[in-house]
C-alpha cells in the first residue's frame, strides 16, 4: 500500500477560489486505509469547504485511483478537483482532465504495509 499524509486545510484552502466549481475525488483503498481519504475524509473536507463559503458539487469515490479505467467518467462536475489519493491518482486525473485544476491533497509519503491488527508500518520512505 502506499502511505499518505494530508496537507493541512490551510493549504487546501489557499489554492482555491470562492468562485470555482469544486469537485472532489477520493481513492477508497490505501488513502482510506490511512484515513487521509475515504468516504468519511472527503465527506468531512467538503462541509469544511461549504462551512467556510467555498461551492462544492461533487464528490465521487473510487477504488483505485491509480487505475485509469476506474477514473473514467464521462464528466466530473466542476471545473476545480481536490483529489484525496497518492501521486499515482494525481497524475491519472491530470492526464484524465488536462484542462482542469486539479489539487492534490494529500503528499505520498512511501510503501507501506498493512498488519493483521491494522496498524501500517512504513516498509520504504519516498523521496
Amino acid at each position: 500500500m502506499i502511505i499518505t499524509k494530508l496537507k493541512s486545510y490551510a493549504r487546501i484552502k489557499s489554492q482555491l477560489k470562492k468562485t470555482d466549481k469544486i469537485g472532489i475525488v477520493s481513492c477508497n483503498t490505501c488513502a482510506r486505509m490511512c484515513e487521509t481519504g475515504g468516504e468519511k475524509v472527503m465527506k468531512e473536507l467538503a462541509f469544511k469547504l461549504k462551512k467556510d463559503g467555498f461551492n462544492v458539487i461533487d464528490m465521487d469515490l473510487i477504488g483505485f485511483a491509480c487505475d485509469f479505467d476506474q477514473l473514467k467518467k464521462d464528466e466530473l462536475k466542476g471545473d476545480t478537483t481536490i483529489v484525496l489519493a497518492c501521486d499515482s491518482g494525481v497524475y491519472n486525473l491530470k492526464k484524465l482532465f488536462p484542462k482542469r485544476k486539479i489539487i492534490d491533497a494529500l503528499d505520498t509519503v512511501g510503501l507501506g504495509a498493512y498488519d493483521h491488527k491494522g496498524n501500517i508500518t512504513l516498509v520504504k520512505r519516498f523521496r
